[in-house]
């Protein structure tokens, strides 16, 4: 649980760093059963089911990204069971993001657990916002890119589990300010940010690192559109690069995504697996 004292500074901020939010054992633990979860999931059934998610994998960095839930959900997730350590990881984020919000968290939703390494050398991820990207134009750059139409989780959690760049990782980037946050994270730390009000980027790592992410994807999520063309309501805000609104349906939009649009989509990504 959060004390006071991070909440506000979450609020005030945008973001709270918890040091030591996990010891080297459990480290190790979640480590292990995050590359367990990837060698039981990532098939291409679940890729066709957009259960999991594709792999960006470079010589310098590879990505899995997998839907998980405390309960069995009606939308695209994979079973987790067995794997004790990410268990209490998403109870406790689960327990958190209510604290946050103010709201409880129905076991049902779904978080994407986002397990990374990063190399030597690793290329460097372009600054963007977390969530279900349901329309985006890639730039000329193969870096950056332009997110049209999106689900966008409140929050995101990022766990580091290895890191041998002397604290540097996650870049926190205030969309209003444009202020640039760059916390010293640590193995065992947890950085836990605004997914509306700030985005991120990751520099390149010189040496290697690992995290695990969790972001909840069905609990107060938003509706991002890049302009009006794609407002679904009426009550939209103006953020960084769009709008969005917290009154659309998102858990609608999603399954008229699945039944609409992914059938046509699925079939692009056959290259990532």
């Amino acid at each position: 649980m959060m004390e006071k004292a991070h909440t506000k500074q979450l609020a005030n901020d945008g973001f709270v760093l918890l040091k030591q939010y996990r010891d080297e054992v459990h480290l190790k633990m979640l480590q292990d059963e995050a590359e367990q979860l990837i060698e039981r999931h990532y098939t291409p059934d679940n890729l066709a089911q957009h259960s999991v998610y594709p792999s960006d994998s470079t010589d310098t960095r590879i990505s899995h990204a997998l839907m998980i839930a405390q309960h069995a959900s009606e939308l695209p997730s994979v079973s987790h069971r067995g794997c004790t350590s990410i268990d209490q990881l998403l109870q406790d984020h689960n327990q958190m993001l209510a604290q946050i919000t103010g709201q409880s968290v129905a076991a049902a939703s779904r978080c994407m657990l986002n397990y990374q390494n990063y190399f030597a050398g690793s290329k460097p991820v372009g600054e963007h916002f977390d969530g279900e990207y349901i329309r985006t134009q890639r730039a000329a750059d193969g870096i950056e890119f332009k997110l049209l139409e999106g689900i966008l989780p409140r929050f995101v959690a990022v766990l580091v589990l290895a890191n041998e760049n002397q604290g540097k990782g996650t870049e926190l980037v205030d969309s209003q300010s444009q202020q640039v946050h760059r916390p010293t994270m640590d193995p065992g730390d947890l950085l836990v940010f605004d997914n509306i009000r700030l985005r991120h980027r990751v520099p390149t790592m010189a040496k290697p690192r690992a995290t695990l992410g969790l972001r909840n994807f069905d609990h107060m999520a938003l509706h991002f559109a890049a302009d009006p063309s794609g407002f679904l309501a009426d009550d939209y805000t103006a953020i960084a690069e769009g709008w969005v609104s917290a009154d659309v349906d998102c858990h609608q939009r999603f399954i008229d995504f699945m039944a609409n649009d992914w059938p046509a989509l699925k079939s692009n990504y056959a290259h990532y697996f």
